[in-house]
Formats: C-alpha cells, sequence, structure tokens
C-alpha cells in the first residue's frame, strides 16, 4: 500500500476477510485505484495499484491523489509476510503467527503475538504486545524518530539487545539496566533462560520493555 492505514484483526476460522476504503481527489483517479487480490489455498496477497500520470510518475501531492485503507480479519495464526504501506498506520490485533510489519510514515501497534516479529518505521513508533515469548523465538524492532514499546509476559525467555542515539531505555521490570555509551544508550541483558533473541534500535526515541 502507499497512502492508507492497514488495520488486521485475527480470530476464529479458516477465512479472510478483506474491507478496502478507496478516497480520490477526483473521480477519475478514483475509477482507476485499484485493489488487486492474488489467492490459493496457501496464500493470499493484497495490492493496491495507482494510476500512472503521463510521465509515469505517481500523482504525489495533487487533488486527484488517492489513498486505500484496509480493514482485514484473517485466522489468528495465519503468518504475515509482508504487511506494508507508506504513509498510513498498521494495527495489527491477535496475531498469533509471524508478523513482518513496515510502514515510513507511521506507527505500528502489534498485539497477540506469540511467533517470530519484524517491525519497522521510519517517523512513527512501535508498540509490541506479546502473550507468548521464548522457544527461539526472534523479535525485531527498528525506527528513526519513534519509541519503541514492547509489553512482555511475567515468563518471558529471552536474550535482550537495545540501541537508541537519542533517548533512554527502561527495563526496570525485568531489572536490566542500560549503559551510557559515547554516543547514546544501549543494553544487552537476559530475561529468564534467554530463549528467544529480541534486538530493538531507534534513533531519536526512547525504548522500554514492560511486563505484562
Amino acid at each position: 500500500n502507499i497512502n492508507g492505514s492497514i488495520e488486521i484483526i485475527g480470530g476464529s476460522g479458516d477465512q479472510v476477510e478483506i474491507v478496502a476504503h478507496k478516497k480520490a481527489g477526483k473521480q477519475e483517479y478514483l475509477d482507476e485505484l485499484l485493489v488487486v487480490i492474488d489467492a490459493d489455498p496457501d496464500y493470499i496477497r493484497i495490492e493496491t495499484r495507482h494510476p500512472d500520470s503521463k510521465g509515469g510518475w505517481f500523482k504525489w501531492g495533487n487533488d486527484s491523489s488517492g489513498s486505500v485503507s484496509y480493514e482485514v480479519k484473517i485466522p489468528s495464526d495465519l503468518n504475515l509476510d509482508a504487511i506494508e504501506t507508506v504513509n498510513g498506520d498498521v494495527d495489527i490485533k491477535q496475531a498469533g503467527g509471524k508478523v513482518m510489519a513496515s510502514t515510513v510514515n507511521g506507527s505500528l501497534t502489534v498485539s497477540g503475538l506469540s511467533s517470530d516479529v519484524d517491525l519497522e518505521t521510519v517517523n512513527g513508533s512501535v508498540r509490541a504486545e506479546f502473550d507468548a515469548l521464548g522457544s527461539g523465538q526472534r523479535v525485531n524492532a527498528e525506527a528513526v524518530n519513534g519509541k519503541i514499546s514492547l509489553v512482555l509476559p511475567a515468563d518471558a525467555s529471552a536474550r535482550v539487545r537495545a540501541e537508541t542515539v537519542n533517548g533512554s531505555i527502561d527495563a526496570d521490570d525485568f531489572g536490566l539496566k542500560p549503559e551510557k555509551g559515547f554516543v547514546g544508550r544501549d543494553l544487552t541483558g537476559q530475561i529468564g533462560d534467554g530463549e528467544a533473541k529480541i534486538s530493538l534500535d531507534t534513533v531519536n526515541g526512547s525504548i522500554r520493555i514492560k511486563k505484562r
């Protein structure tokens, strides 16, 4: 997706439901703004296609530019391999499978996690809440201008590496203390038996690891 938010909610059942909200400054643009779905029993791909201007460039910033926001319901154990938007927030709830999500200008909020997670944004915050963390899971969260917050269960088991250039690091809930480096702050430590691996990086923003 280019312009528009993405909301995904996990639940019971084995079906995927998609609601797309299209907006545009001109009817001609709206008519050519397409939601393309490619699916078989093992995967589903949803893509937004914007009409090209005469020069082949997208119509950025003028009154005819458009956006598509998505509301998607999925089986809670479905793997989300690539949830991507440029200008918009990503909100994912009850995601028990793998989650890979990114945005450029927007925040990422994900909950109900119990598998591998990879979250990236440039201008926005990252918040991830885990129902379970351990047994070889890998968690990566990156931001440039934004804070990163992780909420973990009390029985979480993970090795932690966190680094920020301009901001604080707080992992007091799990007894971990950051160190002040020549530039920024960093933290390396272990929660429980250290079964999962957590990597957190931001440039301008704080990092917080809380107990649920």
